[in-house]
């Protein structure tokens, strides 16, 4: 589990163009489903816990200036969440190519057997009757 998270800090943190284009387009499908889970379903478990109706409303007052810490914790929350979706498929994605490189080597490794060699067994096999 260890590794697993190690991994999802590196992609946070690098990443390929075709990786990054990827983590856009999926991130932009998935933006839409995150925020409900984020603002439906997890905010307000989070709110009844530090006694505020809705976690998301939470303000920092000083003095004229509104700090909307709730709503930040909840835009990072759907952040989070994306970035978590979009390395699992991408890791996905990666293992599936690599599945894919194997059975191409293998199918490479063994050579094409001629049909002089065909024949040659063949009379080897004549030869030992």
């Amino acid at each position: 589990m260890r590794q697993f998270w190690q991994e999802f800090k590196e992609f946070l943190s690098q990443g390929n163009i075709i990786d990054m284009a990827i983590a856009f387009i999926m991130g932009g499908a998935f933006q839409v489903l995150l925020k409900s889970l984020v603002n439906d379903i997890f905010m307000p478990v989070i709110g009844i816990v530090t006694g505020s109706i809705s976690f998301a409303n939470i303000v920092w007052q000083i003095g004229p200036a509104k700090i909307k810490i709730g709503a930040f914790l909840a835009n990072g929350l759907t952040f989070i969440l994306t970035g978590l979706c979009i390395f699992i498929v991408i890791k996905a994605l990666n293992k599936a190519r690599a599945l894919t490189k194997e059975e191409d080597q293998t199918d490479q490794a063994a050579p094409a057997e001629t049909e002089l060699d065909i024949l040659k067994d063949i009379r080897n096999s004549l030869e030992h009757k």
